[in-house]
C-alpha cells in the first residue's frame, strides 16, 4: 500500500450534506435580514470557514458573521445534521482500506460534535480511529489546526474536494487525493498538483492500496 493513514474531509467526500448546509445557510442569512442570495451562491458555503462566507458571498458585517455563525450552528444542530447522504461506495472503499490495515481518521470544519454523530447515525463510528473537528469555544474553524490532529501516522494523504484541503493538506506535509465526485470543479486545482484524482469513492482505495 502507498500510505499508512487516509485523513478523510466530510463534506464532499464522505457525504452529500450540500441540502443541510444550504438550508441552514438560508435561514441564518435571512434572520440577519440579509438578501438570500440563490443556489448557485450558496453552494460556496460549501468548503469555506463560515464567517469568511457569510462575509464574502452574503455581504455581512464582522458583527453580523458573528451572530450568523450562532444562528446557523443553532439549525444545523437540530435540523442541517440530518439532511445528508453518503456518497454511493464510499462506506465500502473505507472498509476495504480499514480491512487492509489502512489507519482511517477525519478532518473536518464541522463543528466536532457534528462529525461524531454523523458517523454514528452512518453506521461508520468503527472504521474511524480519530475525528479531528471544530472544538467550541473556537469561533472559527481552523482546517490547518485540524488536519494536524487528523495525522495518525506518516505516510499519510489527505482526501479532500476543494481548495482549502489541498492547501491544509500541503501545510501538513501530507499528500492529497482530490475528490472529483465532490463539490470542487477544476478552479480548484489551480496552483495545486494533488497526487491522485478520483472519479469516484472506489478510486479512492484502489489508488492507496496499490502498489508503487
Amino acid at each position: 500500500m502507498r500510505y499508512r493513514n487516509a485523513i478523510f474531509d466530510m463534506d464532499g467526500v464522505l457525504i452529500d450534506n450540500s441540502e443541510g448546509i444550504m438550508y441552514c445557510a438560508r435561514y441564518a442569512i435571512s434572520r440577519l435580514g440579509l438578501d438570500v442570495p440563490g443556489d448557485d451562491v450558496l453552494r460556496k458555503f460549501i468548503g469555506p470557514a463560515l464567517i469568511y462566507s457569510l462575509k464574502t458571498y452574503a455581504g455581512a458585517t464582522d458583527e453580523q458573521a458573528e451572530r450568523g455563525l450562532y444562528l446557523y450552528r443553532e439549525k444545523y444542530l437540530t435540523e442541517g445534521i440530518k439532511m445528508y447522504r453518503l456518497y454511493d461506495g464510499i462506506r465500502e472503499a473505507a472498509e476495504r482500506l480499514h480491512d487492509s490495515g489502512v489507519r482511517l481518521s477525519v478532518s473536518s470544519g464541522k463543528p466536532q460534535e457534528c462529525v461524531d454523530e454523523i458517523l454514528r447515525t452512518s453506521g461508520m463510528t468503527e472504521l474511524f480511529e480519530l475525528t479531528a473537528g471544530t472544538v467550541f469555544p473556537a469561533r472559527v474553524s481552523s482546517k490547518d489546526e485540524q488536519m494536524k490532529r487528523a495525522v495518525l501516522e506518516r505516510p499519510a494523504v489527505m482526501i479532500g474536494d476543494r481548495v482549502f484541503d489541498l492547501e491544509c493538506a500541503e501545510n501538513a506535509r501530507v499528500d492529497c487525493i482530490f475528490a472529483k465526485y465532490g463539490f470542487g470543479d477544476e478552479s480548484d486545482l489551480c496552483g495545486h498538483t494533488p497526487v491522485f484524482i478520483a472519479e469516484k469513492p472506489a478510486d479512492i482505495a484502489d489508488f492507496i492500496l496499490s502498489d508503487k
